[in-house]
């Protein structure tokens, strides 16, 4: 990238940072991918819980709240017919398997050994 364009690129965002409540500029695009969707569910979790989304949601890259939106409509799918049950089985193990990849080539902490090591079975 050019110094002309990333120079650009940070007096926009310095801009817009300083100023979050400026107009938008006429002829700017704005996407809300999620706007269609107009129901929002309230749930209660209890501490333990909430850690353990956060947790999860933390080792897929993803917010709390698109993980357990994708359980949802995983599980909606699978009941109303339109995934067979060996499919959302594949998908969950699939999603399995990339938490263990990703916790296990994370760098290992000081005075804990390999990650993850406390929580693999002996035999696999």
């Amino acid at each position: 990238m050019s110094k002309d364009i990333e120079s650009r690129i940070t007096e926009e965002a310095t801009a817009s940072e300083e100023n979050p409540d400026a107009p938008v500029a006429s002829g700017a695009k704005v996407d809300r991918p999620n706007r269609a969707r107009s129901s929002v569910y309230s749930i209660r979790l209890n501490p333990d819980e909430v850690a353990a989304v956060q947790s999860l949601a933390d080792d897929a890259g993803i917010p709390p709240s698109t993980l357990v939106r994708s359980w949802i409509v995983e599980r909606v799918r699978v009941e109303q017919g339109e995934v067979g049950s060996a499919e959302a089985e594949l998908r969950a193990a699939q999603r399995h398997l990339a938490h263990l990849q990703r916790h296990l080539s994370s760098p290992v902490q000081p005075g804990r050994g390999s990650p993850g090591a406390s929580r693999l079975p002996a035999k696999i």
